[in-house]
């Protein structure tokens, strides 16, 4: 394998080159001091770097990687200042770890030299102050790896074992930390391989006997159903599942959807279950296929047979790194879901009666027909209400969508009318659900996909958490035009259908205003954008909230320029 040798002046800037070298074309958050007089010297020379994303905060940042990774499938550098810094970044990072996003987290550390003479020493106070026993403590769990540079000669190898521990599955993010004194250690060359020999891109291939056990399970189920959340990660495991359904006519129901599963349009697409939704489909199988799904149903909301069998297919389909997850496996299927599915598909193409398939077909698209018109009737009479409920939001954004558009989702979105199409046409929350991740998480998808048009969709709850300041000035530093939807109904509204639902015949349920869930004050969202030279409006009638989200997004693509759409919905 060829060697690269390149000049450097300081660890710093070696960390950089290597970056560089390995794939890395952004580097989000700022950058260790080292490392910022390297891209100073870039600049001055002419050489190419990776682009350099300030974010004022680091919530920001580590979002903000979250969706370039969802939307490229490439891993990039987060910079995190020291232990505040990082304190500032361990929502992001808890998010990134239960989805499974691989990113490289450089953080800054207090320098170990005290002393006169040594090049980036201690010399201003926060530096005794910030230091603490172990960095890295604060966010081990949820890291799957964690190492300190202490040497200049170590740099290539840490960067590459960085990048192979976060791209092996299950895939996630790593955490270096890098005292400012070695970071300004001096330094004549950085040597390495010029193409990574850390390779981990291998599809793992589950046990035949097992899939000849599932294979077995899905041609004698009389109800089976599918349950996915994460499949839609892979483009082809996506591809995978559709050609399934064909073979066998087996429903689908996507479990609070991080991606999209499979084309809504698709006849045997069930719909979805969220927190507050259950679906009848489960009470009755007697087989559940649950692929990469943590959470595939919500025991206290839903009775499943305990004659049902239950195959799970997954990297992890355990999800040994949740403390406690009661879920039933009877039969697992350890790998890639592509090929497995692949697999599924070979060995059930003959068994499955063609008879039996479309009669299956037909039953579920009659039924998605009959669910649609109740749900169009149900929008048509929304819209005629004097208040903006959130089913005729939903249904104005989905006027707004064609194939170019990427949607962007904390929580408010009804996917039965906000439909993704393609794969990589929506990206939903973490279900660690650390709030304040939709804006940062879009501006990242806008970053590496700057063709397309991204509407990121919020509640006023994690617009708040995303510190909004933050978001907007990068969008428009960064020339990132995009739209944001707030959904504003002026308070926490899941809280307070937690409070009911836990204690459905208590105080709180026969209270006129459940405490501690309404903000009390209506924000005026839309002056935030303003503030930043983005285009800002407020909404309240149903018939005004259509044009103006078309004129919102006419500033977005005409003009260049991000807009916020405050709608003031109805509790």
């Amino acid at each position: 394998m060829p060697e690269v040798i390149r000049s450097v002046e300081t660890v710093g800037e070696a960390i950089l080159e290597m970056l560089q070298l390995r794939g890395v074309d952004t580097v989000i958050g700022g950058a260790p001091t080292s490392m910022i007089e390297a891209f100073a010297k870039y600049r001055a020379q002419g050489k190419p770097a990776p682009r350099a994303i300030l974010t004022p905060h680091e919530q920001t940042a580590v979002a903000m990687a979250h969706g370039y990774f969802a939307a490229t499938g490439r891993p990039q550098a987060v910079y995190l200042y020291s232990t505040v810094g990082t304190a500032n970044g361990v929502g992001g990072i808890i998010n990134a770890a239960r989805a499974r996003v691989p990113m490289v987290i450089l953080s800054a550390r207090s320098p170990i030299a005290e002393q006169r003479g040594v090049a980036g020493a201690r010399d201003i106070h926060v530096q005794w102050s910030q230091e603490s026993y172990d960095q890295a403590a604060m966010v081990r769990e949820y890291v799957k790896w964690d190492y300190e540079i202490r040497r200049a000669d170590q740099v290539a190898d840490v960067i590459d074992r960085a990048f192979e521990v976060a791209m092996a599955e299950p895939q996630g993010p790593v955490y270096i930390s890098i005292p400012r004194d070695v970071q300004a250690a001096a330094m004549d060359e950085i040597r390495a391989s010029a193409a990574s020999r850390r390779i981990t891109d291998a599809r793992m291939m589950p046990d035949p006997a097992r899939l000849d056990e599932a294979a077995d399970l899905l041609a004698s189920a009389e109800n089976p159903v599918i349950v996915t959340s994460e499949l839609g990660k892979s483009a082809a495991g996506r591809a995978a599942l559709a050609r399934l359904c064909d073979v066998g006519g087996f429903g689908v129901l996507e479990a609070s959807p991080v991606y999209s599963n499979l084309d809504p349009e698709h006849p045997c697409h069930l719909g979805y279950i969220f927190a507050s939704q259950v679906s009848p489909d489960l009470e009755k199988a007697d087989v559940i296929f649950v692929i990469e799904s943590d959470v595939p149903w919500f025991t206290a909301r839903v009775t499943v047979p305990d004659s049902a069998k239950v195959i799970q297919l997954g990297i992890d389909p355990f999800y040994q790194r949740l403390p406690m997850r009661g879920f039933p496996c009877d039969v697992p299927l350890i790998g890639h879901a592509e090929p497995a599915l692949e697999g599924l598909g070979a060995r059930l193409e003959s068994r499955i009666p063609a008879d039996l398939r479309d009669r299956r077909i037909a039953a579920h698209r009659s039924r998605r027909q009959d669910q649609q018109a109740q749900l169009r009737d149900a929008i048509a009479r929304e819209g005629q209400l004097s208040e903006i409920t959130p089913l005729w939001a939903n249904h104005c954004i989905s006027r707004l969508l064609d194939n170019d558009t990427i949607v962007v989702n904390e929580y408010p979105i009804d996917l039965r009318i906000v439909q993704p199409g393609a794969a990589g046409s929506y990206f939903g929350p973490s279900h660690a659900g650390g709030l304040g991740w939709g804006f940062g998480a879009a501006l990242g998808v806008k970053a590496a996909r700057p063709d397309k048009t991204v509407i990121c969709t919020l509640g006023d709850g994690s617009y708040y958490y995303c510190v909004p300041a933050s978001c907007h000035q990068i969008a428009a530093a960064e020339d990132l035009p995009m739209l944001v939807v707030v959904f504003n109904n002026g308070g926490w509204n899941e809280v307070r259908k937690s409070v009911v639902s836990t204690h459905p015949q208590g105080w709180a349920s026969k209270a006129n205003e459940v405490p501690l869930t309404r903000f009390g004050v209506r924000a005026g969202f839309e002056k935030i954008a303003e503030a930043f030279g983005g285009f800002g409006a407020v909404v309240e009638d149903p018939a005004e909230l259509l044009p103006t989200l078309e004129a919102a997004l006419r500033a977005v693509k005409d003009e260049g320029r991000h807009a916020l759409v405050n709608v003031v919905v109805s509790v």
